[in-house]
């Protein structure tokens, strides 16, 4: 049977906490697909719960910000049960992205770093003009719509992240134990999300906007996990998991800005000529599976790249690895790579992993980054320079399987 809640028509679970079950519904009058979040029936006539449930919507509704859940209604059930009406975010939680991103051997990247870190200063920021602290800042309260940021410039839309794309906006949610600061001084009981929460809120005691700048400390670092950055940048968020509150940035617009000069790419030295660019088409797996995603990012190849991935960079299981030399054919099984060896500036180049008889493969590209079981990638350069395309794969018995490919670029 059907079930409704006024001119919502719920549709299936798609979550369930300890007060509440989220919907996926329908707006019938507005034919738009929204989310409705319903107080547990057991805890609805619980008035300390029901009040902070409802005070949710409120403090959603106060907050000025695109990078934070849009509410659009509130109502009541006939079972007393009151529900809110929020904005859909259909890619899914933060946490579920790297999860999936990770199972392929991603690592986060500086472009990664900053495309995440952008918008959530943003919505931070915005929560606390509203004289509020979140309190629950994690992974799994930070959701991806299908919609593109409003950030302009370098700020957002022109980062290639994997983990908050071009045509994605990141959004937090789940408002339920924020503190109102504007009535009053911070007083707050326990709470918040293991490994997440700062010091303060292990047990009751008074917390300011400074709570949240540890917990975006805590996310960046959990996403910064093996990811190859500055040592400024882990100093930045050594600082903001500073147990002392007063020793942290004072808030998210500090915490962004020296993120940012951390991540800055150094100048190079006087009398540097120009390093070649290249522009890299591919894709990732994706939560729900492979789905294929053309995006485009400009990659800087220095003259010491190749030499540097020949024995630097490696992909998860390969980070245990060293005891075999790589060879690109055992056991009567053999990888290649096919495609020019020469390409003009401007033209776009595929080029293709010949892998018979294996499940799975790595591509290392000019950057760094990695791909996994990706059967063709397409370069685009845009100046000239030299290039090398890594191909690793693994037999079962533990022999890996190697392949390069060298790309020269004239104008």
């Amino acid at each position: 049977m059907t079930e409704r809640l006024g001119h919502y028509l719920l549709g299936d679970v798609i979550g369930v906490g300890s007060f509440a079950t989220v919907y996926r519904a329908t707006d019938e009058r507005l034919d738009d697909e929204v989310v409705v979040k319903v107080l547990a029936e057991n805890h609805s006539l619980n008035p300390e719960i029901r009040e902070r449930f409802i005070g949710e919507g409120r403090s959603l509704r106060r907050v000025e910000g695109s990078h934070v859940v849009t509410i659009y209604d509130i109502g009541e059930s006939d079972r007393q049960q009151p529900y809110l009406v929020l904005e859909h975010a259909d890619r899914g939680t933060v946490r579920e992205r790297v999860a999936a991103l990770r199972r392929s051997g991603w690592r986060a990247s500086r472009e990664d770093i900053l495309a995440f870190a952008r918008p959530l200063a943003a919505a931070v920021d915005a929560v606390h003009r509203a004289q509020l602290v979140h309190r629950d800042l994690s992974p799994g309260n930070m959701l991806l719509s299908t919609k593109p940021s409003e950030l302009i410039g370098d700020e957002a839309s022109n980062l290639h992240s994997w983990v908050v794309r071009s045509d994605e906006r990141l959004l937090i949610a789940d408002l339920g134990m924020c503190k109102d600061l504007a009535m009053n001084s911070g007083l707050t009981v326990s709470g918040g999300t293991a490994g997440f929460r700062p010091p303060e809120q292990d047990s009751p005691g008074v917390v300011d906007t400074r709570a949240d700048i540890y917990a975006i400390s805590a996310v960046l670092n959990w996403l910064a996990q093996d990811a190859d950055l500055p040592g400024g940048a882990h100093k930045v968020i050594r600082r903001g998991l500073s147990a002392k509150p007063q020793r942290r940035q004072p808030n998210a617009s500090a915490w962004l800005g020296e993120l940012e000069d951390a991540l800055a790419p150094p100048e190079p030295p006087p009398g540097t000529e120009p390093t070649p660019e290249i522009s890299q088409e591919a894709s990732l797996p994706t939560r729900g599976g492979l789905l294929r995603r053309r995006s485009v990012v400009v990659l800087t190849l220095c003259a010491f790249v190749a030499g540097a991935l020949l024995g630097g960079f490696v992909l998860g299981q390969w980070l245990s690895a060293g005891q075999n030399q790589p060879v690109a054919q055992a056991q009567g099984i053999s990888i290649g790579i096919q495609g020019p060896e020469e390409v003009t500036v401007g033209e776009s180049a595929v080029f293709t992993a010949e892998v018979p008889g294996l499940d799975s493969w790595v591509w290392t590209l000019p950057s760094g980054r990695n791909l996994a079981d990706e059967p063709d990638v397409t370069l685009t350069p845009t100046a000239p320079g030299t290039a090398e395309i890594i191909l690793r794969a693994r037999l079962p018995d533990g022999q890996d399987l190697e392949a390069r490919h060298t790309v020269r670029v004239r104008e």
